[in-house]
């Protein structure tokens, strides 16, 4: 007859089976790279790594929130920079028609002109039309060529915007979201728009300039110099928001790393322990399961 000690077996049986979940546990662990998979296994750790973990996710989205606006703004800022040059080679254009006096090339250079400002006006990012303000789903200016600007009833017919709006950068945080077309290019418009009619007054702009296609030249000169420096001034207040949203990015990348870095502290497992306690946890098995074989095959047989 076999004879067993059932509680030598029942204690083997357990030895291996607590192996196992030990290497079960260590896969898991290898798997994930957590340390544990519910927070509660945590213990007073939970707290912190709820705390981080909200960060992370906050700190993230404004992270977002933050590029998008920067890359908005920096469109922004190329858009006016190609109005402002369009402004400066026409007042060159005017300065260069009066020192020649030969005015041939004048009404084609305002038509280029014309276009690359309304060009740069209706520049859109991501789909959002970037000087539409808090209306930026339809292009705001309502024109494609100095004719369309000549024959405007009225400025603001020209211009199809909302409000101007604020772009979120961090918690609590906004920037400016830039200048409307309507506030770069109304007065623009109202000069290409005497400009666009002019012939119809001052006769064709074609070989050698009258007196007095000479004066309104002269006139025009002096207003788009003025126009340039209004320019210049609103990229100066494009330049300070992309450098607030650009500060706002690096903040928010900060916060979000040393809060990755909180959190990996708490929750990230050692892969290099983690892989050695499951080699021993093989070992611990197959030794458990010889023993436990061993231990089911035991007779007086064996002692005879």
């Amino acid at each position: 007859m076999r004879i067993s000690d059932l509680g030598m077996q029942q204690i083997l049986l357990q030895g291996f089976q607590n192996a196992q979940e030990a290497a079960q546990t260590h896969q898991i662990q290898l798997a994930t790279g957590d340390k544990y998979q519910t927070l509660g296994e945590y213990g007073a750790d939970a707290l912190r790594l709820v705390s981080a973990d909200s960060v992370i996710v906050r700190a993230g989205a404004f992270e977002n929130a933050a590029s998008v606006a920067l890359t908005r703004l920096e469109t922004q800022g190329l858009s006016l920079e190609l109005v402002s040059d369009a402004v400066e080679q026409t007042r060159a254009g005017f300065v260069r028609t009066l020192a020649v006096g030969n005015a041939e090339q004048l009404m084609p250079d305002l038509e280029i002109a014309a276009q690359r400002i309304i060009t740069a006006l209706n520049v859109n990012f991501g789909g959002v039309f970037v000087f539409g303000g808090t209306d930026g789903a339809s292009p705001p200016v309502n024109a494609a060529s100095l004719s369309d600007i000549a024959a405007a009833g009225s400025i603001d017919a020209l211009f199809n915007e909302g409000e101007r709006t604020t772009l979120t950068v961090e918690e609590g945080v906004s920037v400016d979201g830039g200048a409307l077309a309507s506030e770069i290019a109304r007065d623009l418009f109202v000069e290409l728009r005497e400009l666009g009619n002019a012939e119809a007054t001052l006769g064709p702009f074609q070989g050698e300039l009258t007196a007095a296609q000479r004066d309104f030249l002269l006139e025009k000169s002096a207003r788009f110099a003025e126009l340039a420096d209004a320019l210049y001034q609103e990229q100066g207040l494009s330049a300070v928001a992309q450098g607030q949203a650009s500060d706002a990015v690096t903040r928010n990348v900060r916060a979000r790393e040393l809060s990755e870095i909180v959190a990996a502290e708490i929750e990230d497992v050692d892969i290099a322990a983690a892989l050695s306690a499951l080699n021993q946890d093989q070992l611990a098995i197959q030794a458990s399961a010889r023993a436990l074989a061993d231990a089911s095959q035991l007779s007086l047989l064996n002692f005879i």
